[in-house]
């Protein structure tokens, strides 16, 4: 798009006020003062564009604008931008015809080639020739094609001025997919996933961010698109047969065995048994929920008609999973968990996606594994409102139990994740760290391999990285003191990987301590 360039990844008059925000996925032409007339319609309507990113190095049409507005406004800028052929409303798909010209190597002669393409309104994706002394150059040519009905005219109107051959498409010549990016991105995401429309398109909404906030950082487009196709590859292969979790089981105590589901993605899913109930601590990633709840039915055949409870260790997306899928159980947790979780209930950004850096990724997470946040109703709140808004410290906030064992209840600072908790039970000195205590060292190959992705969508996982630094310390501090209290070591139960133990200060799997 001629003149746009100065607009790229730059966030323009963020609006105060409660107002929403929708991001239009726009089809904008490539000439002078398309993004002008864009930007008329919006401000005509009372909207305020609080974000714009368009980079034709990657995509030459395609252009993501947020803006803020009341519900009227909104829906007369979206008429008004599909009026005038703006608005990407459903994904037609653009093809690269790969063609090699045989033109005479005189001055002039290529020219009569580009008046036709300008008549057929053709843009050229790549361009490549040289002179090799037979008095002819071969021009390899990738052409955007965007209605094939007229395919054949164009090929013969070249044809009658020089020879054509229409070439296979090669793959390897990455440069042509530069032009369809998002197109291309959308078709593969809507193809594994069974997305929507309107999903698909959220997708590379969301895809475009995270390209716009890493490109900032330096970033190169192919490594965040791949990163991003590696993110949504991966959940989708360990579906059905392929969701390969590790299965255990300790009995923790007279009245309570622990079995421990641990994922290939997504948070593991704790349950302890006794006699009269399960208690899940966490529950994964939605998609699974499926390959979860077989598991759980073989585990426990009277699943369907026991009494349930779920307490959630922090309100991300990948530890929540299945909270609106087991209808029947009471969900607990604190009072800032429940919170960043009835934001999601209500659409609007939750705790995590409040940081530009997190939104992207997190609203990926719940497109690809069909996330749904469950009914507020059923939340029970382990703290009162006595608990503060800001803290430093690792502070006591509640206790709850499960058969013959008592857990106290934790909350962190923040680093991850607002409203983190951790749960301790003195008695056999176990705790559930969730996310802020973690044996990183301890995942097999492939968790480390999609552990390793998000750290670069978001940059961090963290929400404040010195927070969190400080929290694992503290953490490290409690499971010390218990066990010299104790005499003995605390099992660490983390929101991934496996059972861990303390030494020298540092998780090292269950089964290799000493």
């Amino acid at each position: 798009m001629k003149g746009a360039a100065s607009v790229n990844n730059k966030q323009i008059g963020l609006k105060n006020g409660s107002d929403p925000v929708k991001t239009y996925v726009t089809n904008v032409p490539d000439k002078a003062g398309a993004f002008l007339l864009a930007s008329k319609i919006i401000m005509q309507n009372g909207g305020n564009i609080t974000r714009v990113s368009y980079n034709k190095a990657v995509d030459l049409h395609t252009m993501f604008i947020d803006v803020q507005g009341n519900s009227r406004n909104l829906d007369a800028i979206s008429q008004q931008l599909q009026t005038i052929g703006y608005l990407n409303s459903c994904l037609a798909e653009t093809r690269v015809m790969m063609v090699e010209l045989q033109i005479a190597d005189k001055s002039g002669e290529l020219y009569p080639v580009l008046k036709i393409l300008d008549r057929y309104d053709i843009n050229i994706s790549y361009i490549n020739s040289g002179s090799n002394g037979s008095g002819y150059q071969n021009f390899r040519m990738g052409l955007l094609i965007e209605n094939p009905k007229m395919v054949k005219l164009l090929l013969d109107d070249i044809s009658e001025h020089c020879p054509i051959d229409i070439l296979q498409y090669d793959a390897s010549e990455t440069i042509l997919d530069n032009t369809i990016f998002y197109i291309r991105l959308a078709n593969d995401m809507q193809k594994m996933f069974h997305l929507s429309t309107e999903h698909t398109m959220e997708f590379i909404s969301e895809a475009n961010r995270i390209l716009q906030f890493l490109q900032d950082k330096g970033e190169n487009p192919h490594k965040v698109f791949d990163y991003i196709r590696r993110f949504a590859a991966f959940i989708k292969s360990h579906e059905g047969d392929q969701f390969n979790a590790d299965v255990s089981c300790r009995q923790m105590s007279a009245a309570v065995k622990l079995h421990t589901i641990e994922p290939p993605c997504g948070s593991n899913t704790y349950v302890l048994e006794t006699k009269d109930e399960l208690v899940l601590i966490d529950t994964g990633f939605a998609v699974y929920a499926h390959e979860i709840l077989n598991l759980l039915r073989k585990l426990f055949p009277d699943w369907d008609t026991k009494k349930k409870r779920i307490f959630i260790t922090h309100a991300d997306v990948d530890h929540c999973g299945l909270l609106s899928v087991i209808t029947d159980a009471e969900i607990w947790l604190n009072r800032k968990s429940a919170e960043s979780l009835r934001l999601q209930y209500q659409n609007q950004p939750d705790f995590r996606e409040q940081k530009s850096f997190c939104m992207g990724y997190s609203k990926l997470s719940r497109i690809i594994t069909s996330y749904q946040p469950p009914e507020p109703s059923r939340f029970r709140l382990l703290d009162d409102d006595t608990t503060p808004q800001e803290h430093e410290e690792l502070l006591k906030i509640g206790a709850f139990t499960v058969g013959d064992l008592d857990f106290e209840v934790f909350e962190g600072s923040g680093g991850h994740l607002y409203g983190e908790m951790v749960f301790l039970c003195r008695k056999q000195n176990i705790m559930f760290t969730g996310d802020i205590l973690v044996n990183i060292s301890g995942f097999s190959f492939e968790r480390a391999e999609f552990n390793s992705l998000a750290p670069y969508l978001m940059t961090t996982v963290n929400i404040n990285s010195k927070r969190a630094t400080a929290m694992r310390r503290q953490v490290t501090d409690l499971i010390e003191r218990t066990e010299q209290e104790k005499g003995m070591p605390c099992l660490v139960l983390g929101g991934h990987g496996p059972h861990s133990r303390l030494q020298g200060g540092k998780l090292v799997t269950a089964e290799h301590a000493l």
